[in-house]
């Protein structure tokens, strides 16, 4: 199979959601590179409002507002009866007194019933995507709970939430909403409705399923495919590393512990780096390195998300927003 050789204005190594948002801010031409599903997929789906950026903030509703995964400011509720405020998903929206359903388990303070019992809430949700039939199976099964509201665990849809609820509201004459877990369908639907956004700009092109083994001079090298057989071969005058987290290690120069993509020392605490048994438990991924960058070959490296700035969702939407500020 031909290596695929390709030159653009920009290159964004990471599909979640900072690259996704960079990917329709950017400027001229530009590859985004995905390695397939990673934390923005397996997140709550809440914007805790972290910073005061209000111009983002209001572009990603606006964004958002005629997607099947539409965000409103307000308050939401955790599987944990914690409630949380910030950007959330319409079907999470937290009013009242609802009653919280169970499903196909036990839970303290819940209404428990049984539905598709030996599904996965995500199994669950396709099938609502798709067949009207088991939305009004699921609501006659909730016709017995007689409350002005009630809170689902999150299975209405991942392309159709909002037609879901809406469906199941009229039906059952009542509110009907979602409470938050992690993970759950609520990252997965987010990632979805960014991707669908994202398709839909003419100077972007959106590769998954990409292994990248080389970042110098000015060009990205990799293999793509599930089976990894095509050869990549990206150029680019800026690159944005988006991972979710460094993807290179670290390596040891006398007494400084660094990152060698970018050459960005990570802490001069040696031991404690060295000491942590997985990449995930690795301080740097709870503060990151920072945004502005440089490698060779580039002229312009930047870190947004999670690399540059620690994981949270509100922290991608901010950095990929600001991706290209000032190029």
């Amino acid at each position: 199979m031909s290596a695929l050789n390709l030159e653009y204005d920009n290159v964004i190594v990471g599909g979640g959601l900072a690259g996704l948002i960079a990917s329709m801010r950017l400027h001229g031409s530009t590859a985004l590179l995905s390695g397939g599903l990673g934390a923005t997929a397996v997140s709550s789906g809440v914007f805790t409002l972290t910073g005061n950026d209000p111009e983002a903030g209001s572009w990603f509703e606006g964004l958002m507002r005629d997607t099947g995964c539409q965000y409103v400011r307000g308050t939401c509720i955790t599987l944990s009866k914690v409630t949380r405020n910030g950007l959330v998903q319409a079907s999470t929206l937290y009013e009242g007194s609802p009653v919280f359903i169970a499903l196909n388990e036990e839970r303290r303070g819940f209404y428990s019933i049984e539905f598709m019992r030996g599904r996965s809430l995500q199994e669950i949700a396709r099938i609502l995507d798709t067949d009207d039939t088991a939305c009004a199976e699921l609501a006659g099964t909730l016709s017995k709970v007689k409350a002005e509201s009630i809170l689902l665990p999150p299975i209405m849809g991942i392309e159709r939430p909002e037609e879901v609820r809406e469906m199941l509201g009229d039906k059952l004459g009542m509110r009907v909403g979602e409470y938050v877990t992690a993970p759950s369908v609520l990252g997965l639907r987010l990632l979805r409705a960014l991707e669908k956004k994202a398709s839909a700009n003419a100077d972007l092109d959106i590769m998954d399923i990409v292994r990248v083994h080389r970042v110098d001079d000015g060009r990205i090298d990799g293999h793509m495919g599930t089976k990894g057989k095509r050869e990549l071969s990206v150029r680019a005058q800026n690159l944005f590393i988006a991972t979710g987290g460094l993807f290179t290690g670290f390596k040891m120069s006398g007494d400084r512990l660094f990152e060698p993509l970018t050459g960005t020392t990570v802490s001069p605490d040696i031991e404690h780096d060295l000491g942590q048994k997985f990449i995930s438990e690795h301080p740097l991924m709870y503060k990151g390195i920072g945004s502005r960058l440089f490698t060779s070959g580039f002229r312009n490296v930047r870190a947004i998300g999670a690399t540059a700035c620690g994981f949270g969702l509100y922290q991608a939407l901010e950095s990929g927003f600001h991706a290209g500020d000032g190029l």
